[in-house]
């Protein structure tokens, strides 16, 4: 059993948590978790998404599932991003196995006094530390009988446009994708970029962006696909185009080259790669980076998001919060309700589960008209099948 000043510690950054909380209430209020599974997935799609350094055509993931004493079950996704994270299904399932054990006993309420204590028992490994994380919030959620948004300070919005992701370096493919998808509801889009010749993809951009409405979000995801001239190149091409943002146009890394790219475009410019920790978020602040992607598997889950988002509102930064392709109906429900509770969300939100085959959800949660609506069912209100 961890004590209060286990749990208040140290963060891993040697950073003091000051957290020492007080027990969550009386004993009839009182849960103690009985055991935290790894339950390994596959999550297939429909058709392959292609960027520009890898396609994924299905991801292998994990779910966390964490039983507590009264019968009640919270349940978390670990997406496997070996490109982004390093994290593979085998490595997130042994995190989880390892951190398991030694949460048997603790009060799942404790969300925050846990999700510091994780951070202090094992280094890096934030895909399964957020999967714990994201199934303490369901489990809690549950045992009050509140959707995990209200556990976030209330719902900011009750539905949440999806930033719909699409591209093929075919501007004729490309442009067809984008009317297709605005009939079917959808009014924010990101077109994957570095795919093709800059002058090409030149092209496919102000072709999508005279297809759309002026109402749409068009925005842009290089996946670090250009060099710094070929994305100062392309960026200034785009003057006098109505684009909402370009993310990720160089190699991670490289934190000197993305200022430099932010500071010579006229388009703002968005950090996806470059962010893998709270830290990284500092480091991009009034740099001329105009905002950051915040992912559930880069930062701890629900509470390290919702803290990233913290530190973007003080930053002065814009949030894009995104789920990595392919996640299930619970990892896309904890990014709505995360969405749902942020006033900042300039950039959009694409859960991962848009363009999915198969799903552990009894009723999957999907777009509609373009729109996620916030599930009000306790916790995330992801129904799991046995799995």
């Amino acid at each position: 059993m961890l004590q209060d000043d286990q749990v208040g510690a140290r963060s891993r950054g040697g950073e003091s948590t000051g957290c020492t909380p007080p027990d969550s209430g009386g004993e009839e209020a009182r849960m103690r978790i009985v055991s935290v599974e790894a339950v390994p997935i596959t999550v297939g799609l429909a058709k392959p998404v292609v960027m520009a350094q890898i396609t994924v055509e299905r991801s292998h993931n994990v779910l966390a599932k964490i039983t507590a004493d009264n019968g009640l079950v919270g349940w978390g996704e670990g997406v496997e991003a070996v490109n982004l994270t390093g994290d593979t299904q085998g490595a997130i399932a042994s995190a989880i196995d390892f951190l398991g054990p030694r949460l048997v006993g603790e009060d799942p309420l404790r969300r925050t006094a846990l999700w510091w204590a994780m951070r202090q028992m094992i280094q890096s490994n934030d895909t399964a530390i957020g999967a714990i994380d994201m199934a303490l919030h369901d489990l809690a959620g549950k045992h009050l009988g509140v959707p995990v948004v209200e556990l976030l300070g209330g719902r900011v919005r009750g539905s949440v446009p999806a930033l719909t992701i699409f591209g093929s370096g075919d501007p004729d493919a490309d442009v067809a994708t984008a009317r297709a998808k605005h009939d079917s509801g959808f009014r924010w889009f990101k077109l994957k970029l570095g795919l093709a010749p800059v002058d090409a993809e030149l092209e496919t951009m102000r072709r999508v962006r005279e297809a759309l409405p002026a109402d749409c979000v068009l925005s842009g995801d290089a996946n670090q696909g250009w060099s710094e001239p070929e994305a100062v190149r392309f960026l200034r091409a785009l003057d006098s185009l109505d684009v909402g943002f370009i993310e990720q146009p160089v190699a991670q890394g490289d934190h000197a080259a993305m200022v430099r790219v932010a500071r010579a475009s006229p388009v703002p410019i968005c950090a996806d790669e470059s962010i893998h920790s709270h830290n990284d978020i500092l480091g991009f602040g009034r740099t001329g980076v105009a905002g950051v992607s915040l992912k559930l598997i880069k930062l701890g889950g629900i509470t390290g998001v919702m803290r990233g988002a913290t530190l973007c509102e003080s930053l002065g930064l814009e949030v894009n919060l995104a789920g990595k392709v392919a996640e299930s109906s619970v990892a896309a429900a904890a990014n709505v309700h995360c969405a749902a509770a942020l006033r900042n969300l300039g950039f959009g939100c694409s859960p991962g589960n848009q363009g999915a085959s198969s799903d552990v959800a009894s009723a999957p949660l999907v777009a509609v008209n373009g729109e996620y609506r916030v599930p009000s069912g306790p916790g995330l209100g992801i129904e799991v099948d046995q799995v």
